[in-house]
């Protein structure tokens, strides 16, 4: 009798999760929830609990309660991971046929005593680990800029022009360079503003009371009418005397100048900085690089990801993980500040999977990605091994089918890796998170990316949004299914999910509705993905 009434809830619940959603939320009661949301909201669902969670605490009590599951090994490509976090310390993946410390690589995998992971930021002695980086894009336009130093850009083939264009857009040290030249401009129609008056009110000392009364004939000149209202906001900022001459003013033209210098000197300066410079000194040819240092200070990002997977269930500590039979791998290729480098994500992809993960989960990526072909290679490594790769899909409120956000799941040639998910980020109400980049084509499905939270270094825990959260959600998902089934391939996997997705109403959503900007439509939902993980593993008994 017990199992037939939860039969029967089964196939009640379509109607009961329609007659609450038939109601939808107010705009008032997603504003509430914004701020006051269960902690675990993530891991909630809205037929009970009125947010957009991903069904998991559902799944264990109704599908997974009673099954065995076979451990997963997930590679954590990221900023480094506290691994003596209470959480997650006996998760941390350990290199059984590595001797700690002894200074030899005792398994010939190419990597010295990597005990627990890898780390491409820093140098074999370990004396120096890069924790801080500049942008891809600030990168590639300095050594853009040396290669053509000599060159005229305009007669570029159009493949290096259409490339060298998207860098300039894109790089913070570009902009500087073109602010310093509009800085330069605006201020030199101060001489004309100052002729003006001049000429207008000859043997007159011109006053700022002066500059508030005049409409000047060049009001149709753009810049010269934007340096004029420049002028006005200075002297009422500065709280000037109407009486004073309008001289004053005039030294907006050198602060303007001055301070687009003082801009661009910092930005180029920090474009130039290679700590990969003293990490790569005296490697030979094909050599290894990096060292097995895992926790950084600045290691809360990788830490939080890494609990949001798999922090350690039930144990009455911090918070629980979604998977619950796991071993994380650490790899580090990232810093806070500054994008990873391809070489080093290539690196790691590979790494993680000739040391047995099978799930690599990459909350990172930049807008550029000059090596491309590199990570492309080890993509499809990964996917010749059957190793499912889930990635965030990037925080610039960017449609990437436009704007590509790397490292891509599109390979050179246009074809898909069937073994990569792109995720976007959504809110406790289901609706896409302002941050979130999204593309009918190129973002897979969406997962809750606001205030997720998680382990943090030092025994720590904290909310955290962004599309670096709501990757690891999904990963999370992901590592139930090759857990509890893991005859599913990763492209297996990746079709569970993609066909299980949470939809919320279109009529319910903002002007951006999930069904128009992502491949699925939906939300990861683990409860859903895990039934059609069971109903396909007995129709295949």
């Amino acid at each position: 009798m017990k199992k037939l009434t939860g039969l029967f809830g089964v196939f009640m619940l379509p109607l009961c999760l329609f007659a609450q959603q038939g109601r939808g939320l107010s705009g008032a009661k997603k504003k509430d929830l914004f701020t006051h949301h269960p902690q675990n909201w993530h891991m909630l669902s809205f037929a009970k609990d009125s947010v957009y969670g991903i069904e998991a605490n559902k799944a264990y009590a109704e599908i997974l309660n009673g099954k065995t599951s076979k451990k997963v090994l997930v590679a954590v490509i990221d900023a480094g991971v506290d691994i003596n976090h209470e959480d997650l310390k006996s998760i941390v993946w350990t290199n059984k046929k590595e001797i700690p410390g002894n200074g030899i690589d005792d398994d010939g995998n190419g990597y010295i005593d990597d005990i627990h992971g890898w780390n491409f930021l820093g140098s074999a002695d370990g004396k120096t680990n890069i924790e801080f980086a500049t942008s891809e894009d600030d990168r590639e336009y300095v050594r853009l800029s040396k290669v053509y130093e000599h060159t005229d850009t305009t007669k570029l083939n159009a493949a290096d022009k259409k490339y060298f264009n998207l860098v300039k857009r894109k790089s913070a040290l570009a902009q500087s360079i073109r602010s310093l030249e509009g800085a330069k401009n605006l201020a030199s129609k101060v001489d004309s503003i100052d002729r003006y008056f001049r000429k207008t009110f000859p043997n007159k000392v011109v006053t700022i009371q002066t500059l508030y009364d005049t409409r000047p004939e060049f009001e149709k000149d753009k810049e010269l009418g934007l340096m004029y209202e420049l002028l006005k906001m200075r002297a009422q900022a500065n709280k000037y005397s109407p009486d004073l001459p309008i001289n004053v003013v005039y030294k907006l033209a050198p602060f303007m100048v001055s301070s687009s210098e003082n801009n661009l000197q910092s930005q180029y300066v920090s474009s130039l900085k290679d700590g990969r410079a003293v990490v790569m000194t005296g490697l030979k040819p094909g050599q290894n690089w990096g060292n097995n240092q895992l926790s950084f200070k600045n290691s809360d990002h990788g830490t939080h990801v890494a609990g949001a997977i798999a922090a350690i269930r039930g144990n009455g500590v911090g918070m629980d993980g979604i998977a619950d039979h796991v071993e994380i791998m650490p790899i580090r290729v990232v810093v806070p500040q500054g994008d990873e480098y391809d070489e080093d994500v290539a690196k790691a992809i590979r790494y993680a999977v000739d040391n047995g993960a099978t799930v690599i989960n990459m909350s990172f990526g930049k807008r550029v990605s000059p090596k491309k072909q590199l990570v492309d290679d080890a993509i499809k490594y990964a996917e010749k091994k059957d190793v499912l790769i889930i990635r965030g899909g990037g925080n610039f409120t960017e449609d990437t089918d436009q704007f590509v956000f790397y490292p891509s799941q599109f390979y050179n040639n246009g074809k898909a890796a069937t073994n990569v998910i792109t995720v976007g980020a959504t809110s406790p109400f289901g609706e896409i998170m302002g941050f979130s980049n999204y593309g009918k084509k190129s973002v897979d499905l969406f997962a809750p990316g606001f205030d997720v939270y998680s382990t943090g270094i030092d025994n720590t825990y904290s909310g955290m949004h962004g599309t670096s959260m709501a990757s690891p959600v999904v990963c999370g998902v992901a590592t139930l299914l090759r857990s509890y089934y893991p005859k599913l391939s990763a492209a297996e996997v990746k079709n569970i999910l993609m066909q299980t997705v949470t939809i919320v109403p279109e009529e319910w959503q903002g002007k951006q509705k999930l069904q128009n900007i992502s491949v699925s439509g939906g939300i990861v939902n683990a409860y859903q993905a895990l039934k059609l993980a069971y109903q396909q593993s007995q129709s295949t008994k």
